[in-house]
């Protein structure tokens, strides 16, 4: 039975075809079933600012929405310049990341959504119900509004069975003004 790291690697694979990151705990579920169960093509990186780096400079090179993957915590806070960076020169990705549990941070934690706010980024937070839905709200967020969004998947939550991947709408853009 898929995961809700399935749900969401099968949905983010379906637009992206290249994923750059860090591997760390909070992310590994998520890694496993891209590279198990999809054709998009994970590059490991050195550090967690050099993923949202690779996915930017992809963007930029192939004009088509790219991701980045890092763990939660310190691995997220990482990622930070790099995701303002983005923001700042309006380039859309999605950034997958561990989170912390549902039940509440733990020593470690911080605030990965406040972070994320602080430099213009939007947190999508996945749940055993709506991972995969989640996921096109978030590639269509990064694609309307040209703007890195982050896809937070909460450490208890990754690998909970969630049933049949379902098939998701494209994501729809907003109609050009006249």
């Amino acid at each position: 039975m898929p995961t809700v790291s399935a749900h969401v690697a099968r949905t983010l694979a379906a637009h992206v075809d290249h994923v750059f990151g860090v591997m760390g705990n909070g992310n590994a579920w998520f890694l496993d079933a891209l590279e198990r169960e999809t054709e998009a093509t994970f590059t490991a990186v050195r550090h967690e600012v050099g993923g949202v780096v690779a996915a930017d400079a992809h963007f930029r090179a192939s004009n088509r929405l790219a991701a980045a993957t890092a763990t939660y915590g310190a691995g997220f806070t990482n990622t930070l310049t790099a995701l303002a960076e983005a923001v700042q020169a309006k380039v859309p990705l999605v950034l997958v990341v561990g989170d912390e549990p549902t039940s509440g941070p733990r020593p470690w934690g911080v605030d990965q959504i406040a972070l994320a706010s602080g430099v213009g980024a939007r947190t999508y937070t996945v749940g055993r119900a709506d991972a995969a839905a989640t996921t096109v709200i978030a590639i269509e967020h990064a694609l309307a509004y040209r703007v890195p969004t982050v896809l937070a998947i909460p450490y208890d939550v990754a690998a909970l069975e969630a049933g049949p991947v379902p098939s998701t709408a494209e994501p729809k853009l907003p109609a050009p003004l006249a």
